[in-house]
């Protein structure tokens, strides 16, 4: 099987569907109408956006593949070095991302921030999990 970053490819799919199914499990099913509340939205606010949705699988797959170079380049090996590097990254790049967007945008309340910040943390949880799997 082909290794990525030192990685199973097969665990590193998978990684990436992990994240993206806690984003629709978080986004399009638990939390869909808070969601678009706290930002102001409305199903109209998507119109002529749709087109913006094809990033979503990217976006879990950039991820995965940003964690899989941390943890070759930090030698990790076991579940606990995995999610600890995870949680660094999600709190030094994640998180700190997010709190630009609440710090100098208008339209992110705390409960979208805790929000955006608690998917990603899982997502991030997940995908290192995962990428232990098949190492």
């Amino acid at each position: 099987m082909p290794r990525i970053f030192g990685h199973d490819l097969l665990a590193v799919i998978a990684a990436a569907v992990a994240i993206y199914i806690i984003g629709y499990l978080i986004y399009g099913l638990l939390f869909s109408t808070f969601w678009m509340e706290q930002y102001g939205y409305t199903a109209d606010s998507f119109a002529g956006h749709e087109w913006k949705m094809f990033l979503g699988p990217i976006m879990p797959v950039l991820t995965v593949l940003g964690l899989a170079a941390l943890f070759q380049a930090a030698n990790a090996s076991g579940l606990k070095s995995h999610l600890r590097i995870g949680v660094i990254a999600w709190a030094g790049f994640s998180l700190s991302t997010l709190l630009y967007g609440f710090a100098y945008g208008i339209t992110m309340t705390p409960a979208a921030l805790a929000l955006d910040a608690v998917h990603l943390l899982l997502g991030i949880l997940a995908a290192s999990a995962i990428l232990v799997w098949r190492k």
